[in-house]
């Protein structure tokens, strides 16, 4: 067995335990043990007429978008946002959209605004399904409040956001993007560096990015990769702030598959 073979063995085992069907399917069809049509099959029986996924864990997400957000996740890091179960959930988010171009449910402050619109508005830009100008309002409000004081820190959250639009779409014709993800990619790699952020926590950006290169940060995946094989606990998963035991897990095994 190599040792990224262990590495996945010992996840699996994780997953197993702590995880229900869906994470399963989800750990299983990023090993390419199984084809994603069981995967899309259980996201759709959880999906509502909406569009919107209902809560499928014991624990309940307080975010009315989470469980959306945590399905398009998964799709995304199989290249599957092309497909009839995210459609609906694109419009769902699509017509959530507020007019200054952002996303955010109520008493959400700026940063927490510019964090959930590069979320969705990432997500919606790697679909077929997304309106163009949907995506360009996105990024006028995420350019609108962008600033070099906003990501030095380094600040985790608008780095990912930023890079998660960015990345996929781009429309502006001022160097102000290109200026975002140079500063964005050195603060990630500053914090990298620093021991600010953990390896999983940059592997997220360059798995919502789809890229192996980021602008402005001197990362490479032979780098990450060790990172990620290191950080593993000895319970088999991974932790990372911001996400639960079971979600760092997965999106440490999606890191490793497209950063190997």
């Amino acid at each position: 067995m190599s040792g990224l073979d262990a590495v996945f063995a010992r996840a699996g085992g994780f997953v197993a335990i702590s995880g229900g069907e869906i994470e399963r399917l989800h750990f299983e069809t990023l090993l390419r043990e199984r084809d994603a049509q069981a995967l899309l099959g259980a996201l759709a029986a959880v999906q509502g007429a909406s569009g919107a996924f209902e809560e499928w864990r014991t624990v309940a997400s307080d975010d009315p978008m989470g469980p959306t957000l945590r399905a398009l996740a998964a799709l995304d890091g199989l290249g599957m946002l092309d497909h009839a179960v995210p459609e609906a959930a694109v419009a769902y988010l699509s017509a959530l959209q507020h007019a200054d171009g952002s996303w955010g449910i109520a008493d959400e402050d700026v940063e927490a605004r510019i964090l959930r619109t590069g979320t969705v508005a990432g997500f919606l830009a790697k679909s077929p399904f997304a309106r163009p100008r949907s995506l360009r309002n996105a990024e006028t409000f995420l350019l609108e409040n962008w600033s070099i004081d906003r990501v030095q820190g380094p600040s985790y959250e608008p780095i990912l956001a930023y890079f998660q639009l960015l990345a996929a779409f781009s429309s502006d014709t001022s160097d102000v993007g290109d200026e975002a993800l140079q500063w964005c990619g050195r603060e990630l790699e500053r914090g990298f560096r620093m021991q600010a952020f953990d390896a999983v926590a940059v592997s997220r950006v360059f798995c919502r990015a789809r890229a192996r290169a980021l602008p402005g940060a001197k990362l490479d995946p032979p780098e990450l990769v060790t990172a990620l094989v290191t950080e593993q606990e000895d319970d088999g998963g991974w932790t990372t702030p911001g996400l639960t035991h079971i979600d760092a897990t997965l999106e440490a095994v999606e890191a490793l598959q497209r950063l190997r």
